[in-house]
């Protein structure tokens, strides 16, 4: 289905792995030495702030959230007075964009000769640096360093398993990620919603759309002001998994986040159309053409054969009218029989006959000036009906059917203007075509010989 495959890709592409997430800038990224080495053990939350927290939004618990939690022992965060100083450096050459430098110097601070909190937080660096240079085989060995000494500190600890997360993604590694961010998970007390965005990303990756989903909802429950990606991220995941009903339900809210995205109310319409639901997928196109969202001739057409598909004539032919005033739909034979078809539809006659005197001269046949006398007919204004009718005729090239219709109507026409020997002629012609107006031109012929024998004995 289109729209699935058009979102995932959307989806996919808006979901870059943020800088932030490689280089450790984030809420769970490692501090600087000069903090680290002044850090004290995270002092735990009182249970009446944790429940105000939890009662602030819907929660959604995941698999990585139904896991145990470790509680994993703090490591003591000293180291000698040289080796801070010459780590401050390399941070802040980093922090200058001296990568360069700072690796060299980093180098030469690995010496062999640091203390186990020293080393792993050199280790970490590393790897900082080297995902900062796109690195990115070497930043995860040396993450991977790090965090198998197990000498850093929580914060530390779980910063550099997001990271590392981070990069295995990066390097299209989905399973791994997925498993890294399983260990970060029993670690953190309080995720936030990028990292259920990456599982789920992952998860989409591996085509586990049904293990991504939650993971994306959660993300979405979780933020204040959740990330239009998000929500392509889980729209796609719904189309894939064909789960259309809840595709209208997450498109409601997008159509009403960004309503100015003409892509959102037609995927609307498109999970209403799965749905078998015709009338709220056209009520879905019709909001986005009031907001002056649509334009393009091929889209403004398809609705109008939507209304006229669920029996709205005069709705498509107000809207077909304004659009080819306003240029946007070209006013070509094609879309003039269906703007003809509309207001024929709508009985709207008048309008009807106006398109037609657009559309005959275009024509080789009479086929138009007899559907023009129809509407004459219809109007019962038989001396337009009759002129209709003889243009038809006069002008020709009509199928069998069509030619005797018209000789049939310009007879129906000429008896109402009592011209009684004119309608006779008409009539008489009408016989020599098809069968259904030979008999129709017979029952006439003995309607007009004994309207004429009335008249005659009137006078």
């Amino acid at each position: 289905m289109k729209h699935r495959n058009h979102f995932l890709g959307r989806a996919f592409a808006a979901l870059v792995i943020p800088v932030w997430l490689l280089t450790g800038l984030s809420v769970y990224a490692q501090t600087s030495p000069d903090e680290e080495s002044r850090a004290q053990p995270e002092e735990q939350r009182s249970e009446k702030q944790a429940q105000a927290s939890a009662n602030e939004q819907p929660q959604i618990l995941t698999p990585a959230d139904k896991q145990p939690k470790i509680e994993r022992e703090e490591k003591p965060v000293t180291m000698d007075e040289r080796t801070y100083k010459r780590l401050s450096v390399v941070h802040e050459l980093m922090g200058n964009n001296k990568q360069g430098e700072a690796i060299e110097k980093l180098r030469a601070l690995d010496n062999g000769s640091l203390d186990d909190y020293a080393q792993a937080l050199v280790w970490q660096t590393f790897g900082f640096l080297h995902a900062q240079e796109e690195e990115y085989p070497k930043s995860i060995e040396y993450f991977e360093k790090a965090l198998k000494s197990d000498a850093l500190p929580n914060a530390a600890q779980t910063g550099t398993l997001f990271s590392l997360a981070g990069l295995y993604t990066t390097r299209e590694d989905y399973q791994k990620s997925i498993d890294t961010l399983m260990r970060w998970w029993q670690l953190e007390k309080d995720p936030k919603s990028e990292p259920y965005i990456l599982m789920a990303s992952n998860y989409a990756e591996l085509e586990k759309y049904r293990e991504a989903l939650p993971y994306v909802e959660a993300a979405i429950a979780k933020s204040d002001k959740p990330q239009e990606s998000w929500y392509q991220l889980a729209l796609a995941i719904h189309f894939e998994t064909e789960q259309y009903r809840d595709a209208v339900e997450l498109l409601r809210t997008m159509v009403a986040r960004w309503p100015n995205k003409l892509t959102y109310w037609e995927t609307l319409a498109g999970a209403y159309q799965e749905l078998e639901e015709d009338k709220p997928a056209l009520a879905a196109q019709m909001l986005a053409y009031d907001k002056d969202l649509i334009d393009d001739e091929r889209k403004l057409l398809n609705i109008v054969r939507m209304n006229l598909f669920l029996e709205l004539p005069y709705d498509a032919g107000k809207m077909l009218a304004k659009e080819m005033e306003a240029g946007n739909v070209a006013e070509n034979q094609k879309n003039l029989e269906l703007l003809l078809s509309a207001w024929t539809g709508a009985r709207e006659f008048d309008k009807a006959i106006a398109v037609i005197d657009k559309l005959a001269p275009m024509s080789e046949t009479g086929d138009y000036y007899l559907q023009k006398a129809q509407l004459f007919a219809e109007k019962t204004e038989w001396d337009e009906a009759a002129k209709a009718a003889r243009q038809a005729v006069d002008k020709g090239g009509m199928k069998e059917k069509q030619t005797g219709g018209a000789y049939l109507l310009l007879g129906i026409g000429l008896a109402e203007l009592e011209r009684y020997d004119d309608a006779l002629a008409a009539l008489d012609e009408a016989k020599n075509y098809d069968d259904s107006s030979r008999d129709q031109a017979n029952g006439w012929i003995a309607y007009v010989r004994d309207r004429q024998q009335v008249t005659v004995a009137s006078t």
